[in-house]
């Protein structure tokens, strides 16, 4: 099954030199996808190498002081060139930035080992399975409804199901931000799933919704459903995720592992 999206599959590689040059020279046209008008943007239009893990020294969560033991606040004082811990330390970047690239590294990996057809089978099962479920062409037709949308990376071979009370609006926020810095890595380098906020615009391919007021019920519907490999979502879905502190085993985990030296190791993933 071919790939419905506006934009389908580009001819450009991610992670080319020529791709590269034309995003850092700050001349990347405006393009149209599913309706919306891409401009330039400091993370380009597609997940790169290059424009992963870009330090930010500010912390981006805390819990409150009073929550601390002082023996614990010490412990991770190291981390932090002030006081207050809010701005982190160099050694502390350096370390984050080298375990994001590596799981960023296994992530891609992990994709390249994916049956794309397996996975083609999987996404038409679930829109045949889920018949409210429409094929999205233009987002303006979803501003300010409230539904569950499902998100399709057809060249990585996953899947993002989300809810929200505004479907044009979350996609574009997961599209033009970028994961915080210090949340790259969600467990530990080794087992960690990139969050769809890594991901840019183009790298949606196709998009599926569904006004409803339920969405919380078919979110964790779907999350439960869909095959764990294809499934691009960190933490489980329905409404444990409003507001909640997910406890460690609650937190999905890849068993990542890198390509065997004697495969070809192209620098995107496998078409």
């Amino acid at each position: 099954m071919k790939p419905s999206g506006p934009e389908g599959l580009s001819g450009q590689e991610p992670g080319t030199s020529g791709l590269f040059a034309v995003r850092m020279s700050g001349r990347t046209p405006p393009r149209k996808h599913f309706g919306e008008t891409l401009r330039t943007s400091r993370y380009g239009h597609r997940l790169i190498r290059d424009e992963y893990a870009l330090v930010n020294k500010r912390r981006s969560t805390r819990l409150p002081r009073e929550l601390y033991t002082d023996a614990a606040w010490e412990d991770e004082a190291w981390a932090f060139e002030d006081e207050d811990h809010i701005f982190f330390s160099d050694e502390y970047c350096a370390m984050q930035r080298k375990a994001a690239l590596e799981n960023f590294d296994l992530n891609m990996d992990f994709f390249k080992q994916l049956s794309g057809k397996a996975f083609m089978d999987v996404v038409s099962r679930t829109s045949s399975a889920n018949k409210n479920l429409g094929v999205v062409t233009n987002l303006s037709d979803f501003s300010g409804v409230e539904g569950i949308y499902v998100m399709v990376l057809d060249r990585y071979k996953q899947i993002y199901v989300g809810y929200t009370g505004d479907i044009r609006a979350r996609i574009k926020r997961h599209w033009s931000g970028t994961k915080q810095f210090d949340r790259l890595i969600f467990g530990n380098k080794d087992s960690s799933v990139l969050s769809i906020d890594s991901f840019r615009a183009l790298d949606t391919t196709r998009i599926f919704a569904a006004k409803t007021t339920r969405g919380f019920e078919q979110e964790g519907r779907l999350v439960s459903a869909l095959p764990p490999d294809f499934l691009l979502n960190r933490v489980p879905g329905g409404e444990r995720i409003m507001g909640a502190r997910f406890f460690p085993w609650e937190i999905k985990q890849r068993l990542l592992k890198p390509v065997r030296p004697e495969e070809p190791h192209p620098e995107d993933v496998a078409e």
